[in-house]
C-alpha cells in the first residue's frame, strides 16, 4: 500500500511538472509573438525629448521617419504643436522648444 501511495504521489508530481513546463513554453511563445507583432512601421518612431510641465503636462518631441513632431500632452488628450521637416537631423533645442510652447499657448485661447 506504501509504494501505491509513493507512485501516486510522484505521477502527481510528475504531472504538474509537465502542466508547468507547457504553461510556461506557451508564456515563452506568447511573448515572442508580441515582441514581432508592431512591424517595422512602429519601430520607426523615436521620443527624441521630454520636457515636463508639470506632474500631469507635458511636451514631446518625437521623429517618424524625416518629420519631427511637437506635441502636448495632457489628461484631457494630446494635441500636435509643431510639425516639420528636419533634414539636419538636430533636435529642437531648448530655446527653440520653449518658444513654441509660448507661442502655442499664446495662440490657444483660455477656457
Amino acid at each position: 500500500m506504501e509504494t501505491s501511495m509513493l507512485s501516486l504521489l510522484l505521477q502527481s508530481m510528475l504531472g504538474l511538472a509537465i502542466v508547468l513546463g507547457i504553461f510556461a513554453l506557451l508564456v515563452w511563445g506568447m511573448r515572442r509573438l508580441n515582441l514581432h507583432q508592431g512591424g517595422p512601421n512602429q519601430r520607426d518612431f523615436k521620443i527624441i525629448q521630454r520636457l515636463y510641465i508639470d506632474s500631469k503636462n507635458s511636451i514631446v518631441e518625437v521623429h517618424h521617419k524625416d518629420q519631427h513632431y511637437l506635441l502636448g500632452l495632457s489628461p484631457g488628450g494630446m494635441v500636435q504643436l509643431h510639425g516639420e521637416m528636419n533634414p539636419r537631423g538636430q533636435n529642437l533645442n531648448e530655446q527653440n522648444l520653449s518658444e513654441l510652447t509660448h507661442n502655442h499657448l499664446k495662440a490657444t485661447p483660455d477656457e
